[in-house]
């Protein structure tokens, strides 16, 4: 069966909620997002102090999102 992208499109809009709560509520996200964040804030940022390292890291992490 072979769908039109404009068809494609609107299911995957109407997925998409679904599809990021199922994301959100896995923990193997959560870890892989910890660990790049870290990983990017050390990267940009280099050694710090650990209190605002931590700080930052969780900040940043609460502001990013799928959209």
């Amino acid at each position: 069966m072979s769908l039109s992208a404009s068809t494609i499109s609107k299911i995957a809009d109407a997925l998409k909620p679904e599809i990021i709560n199922h994301i959100y509520e896995n923990e193997k996200f959560a870890e892989c997002m910890q660990q790049l964040v870290s990983e990017a804030l050390t990267g940009v940022m280099g050694e710090m102090d650990e209190d605002l390292y931590f700080d930052l890291g969780m900040v940043i992490f609460d502001r990013l999102t799928l959209e």
